[in-house]
């Protein structure tokens, strides 16, 4: 399959399921704790705000290997950036289901394709930049919450399944990004000073992932 029909097929993928990634964010935006992933209607609005990004995030991940797992980070990665605009979290009962149906979906690529090395690298690098983070997060609560904390983790162990140098790159790109938004947001509010100011810095950890190696 050509790349360019991937990217199409991903792109509409993602908009099929765009109604049951917009009630499951409107779930997790209303703080539902039981059942938030069952499918409730949503009005047109917030059904375009997640089908958009979500769409354009599938196209994206149509050029990264594995794709299924990079679809998935994609599709689940729109949900939580929405989130994370409109609350300011990135809500554990997504983040842990997401990383466990990768952890997944990079074993059966690893026993299809014959080769455990990439899965290894993949644990690896997931273990080295969960911790580094983790140790952020730690020593400075104010910067990095534990959700930053679980997605930064699940990206770096998808893009460790590609190599060591996509990982590195992979976290200069987040932090890039985040300086873009963290600017984007003082611009949006007219401010110079962004130290006191609630920014979604999240959306990062999503995009970043995908641009790497593009």
């Amino acid at each position: 399959m050509s790349q360019t029909r991937t990217i199409g097929l991903f792109a509409l993928a993602a908009l099929a399921i765009s109604p049951l990634l917009a009630s499951w964010t409107t779930a997790l935006c209303t703080d539902v704790q039981r059942g938030w992933w069952r499918p409730r209607p949503v009005s047109t609005a917030a059904w375009l705000f997640v089908a958009v990004p979500a769409a354009a995030l599938a196209a994206l991940a149509g050029v990264h290997t594995p794709s299924p797992a990079w679809w998935l980070f994609a599709t689940g990665g729109a949900v939580l950036a929405v989130v994370d605009v409109r609350t300011h979290l990135l809500p554990s009962r997504l983040v842990y289901p997401l990383a466990a149906v990768e952890l997944v979906t990079l074993m059966s690529c690893a026993v299809v394709n014959g080769d455990l090395s990439q899965l290894g690298r993949a644990v690896l690098a997931s273990a080295m930049v969960g911790a580094g983070w983790f140790a952020v997060a730690f020593c400075s609560p104010g910067s990095l919450g534990l959700g930053d904390v679980r997605l930064a983790t699940v990206a770096a162990g998808l893009l460790g399944w590609r190599g060591w140098h996509q990982v590195f790159a992979g976290q200069l790109m987040i932090w890039l990004l985040a300086v873009v938004v963290a600017g984007g947001s003082a611009v949006a509010h007219r401010s110079t000073d962004v130290r006191g100011m609630k920014v979604p810095l999240r959306l990062p950890l999503v995009l970043a992932p995908l641009l790497v190696g593009l």
